[in-house]
């Protein structure tokens, strides 16, 4: 009898087995997953204290885990996210992926979201279809020499640069224009130290109006997100621009951002960014 439960670390151990199963395109870099270490790494740090986690056990053994969270959004109130879904192949033709969104969905009513959105690489978009979950939109990524970015220049908006943290900020907890969930989880990165970057935070007369995370991704490129607060959304190019153009100081060749195809206008009526359509697929549901 299948066991849905909160993760614990003990059980990064099994997952390590699920994870070269379905996870065999990711850390390429690396060769794959091949510890358990690889794996607990995933389920720590500051972006992750955000995170609720489930796992599916059957006979002693986890065969699947969830990973999913709430963020504020200043126009439909809670979204909830699911960062990912992960059931162990030789498992992928019974319930658990649906026992697992189920009880993912049950504890994000009871902290009252609306809608959930999960982002899908196209093989795994039947299974969505299954659970009710349809596609909207799709994803673009964006990518631009910082030589090239025009930063609108304004004494309105003051920038400050946040020093070293040890816990996400409240401040990043809430998605507007960026693409939900994209903020807290390149912050994550920078707090705990995973890619070298900086947060940052905008304020028109003392109230806060943007915020923006930049982080170095290699010797060449670097990736940024940028958001704007109901308040901010006439300012939402002095944000992006800044947060963009503050990756030249590291001198690389391009700085990046992933966002939903509704807000492609506004980045391109700012700058003439190289965009590509994103192989992924946004998908969600009305709770």
């Amino acid at each position: 009898m299948v066991t849905i439960r909160q993760g614990m670390m003990k059980d990064c151990t099994d997952l390590l087995e699920v994870y070269q199963g379905t996870r065999w395109f990711y850390r390429m870099k690396e060769g794959g997953y091949k510890t358990v270490e690889q794996v607990k790494e995933e389920h720590r740090g500051a972006a992750f204290e955000r995170w609720g986690w489930l796992v599916a056990e059957d006979k002693e053994r986890v065969v699947g885990e969830i990973v999913f969270r709430s963020e504020k959004t200043p126009s439909t109130g809670k979204v909830g996210i699911i960062r990912n879904l992960d059931v162990d192949v030789r498992s992928q033709k019974s319930t658990i992926g649906t026992k697992l969104t189920n009880a993912a969905e049950a504890v994000l009513r009871k902290r009252k979201v609306v809608r959930v959105i999960a982002t899908t690489p196209p093989a795994s978009y039947n299974y969505w279809m299954k659970v009710k979950y349809f596609a909207r939109g799709s994803i673009i990524n964006l990518k631009l020499s910082p030589d090239k970015l025009q930063e609108k220049s304004t004494t309105a908006v003051r920038t400050v640069k946040l020093g070293k943290q040890r816990k996400l900020p409240t401040t990043l907890k809430f998605s507007h224009i960026a693409y939900p969930g994209a903020l807290a989880e390149l912050a994550g990165d920078v707090i705990d130290e995973r890619l070298d970057g900086k947060l940052l935070e905008y304020y028109s007369k003392d109230r806060l109006i943007g915020v923006g995370v930049v982080a170095k991704q290699d010797a060449k490129s670097a990736r940024f997100v940028a958001d704007v607060t109901k308040r901010g959304l006439e300012y939402v190019d002095v944000v992006i621009s800044r947060t963009a153009k503050t990756a030249a100081s590291w001198k690389v060749k391009t700085v990046q951002t992933t966002i939903s195809k509704d807000h492609l206008a506004l980045y391109m009526s700012l700058n003439k960014w190289s965009s590509e359509l994103s192989t992924d697929i946004p998908v969600t549901r009305l709770l």
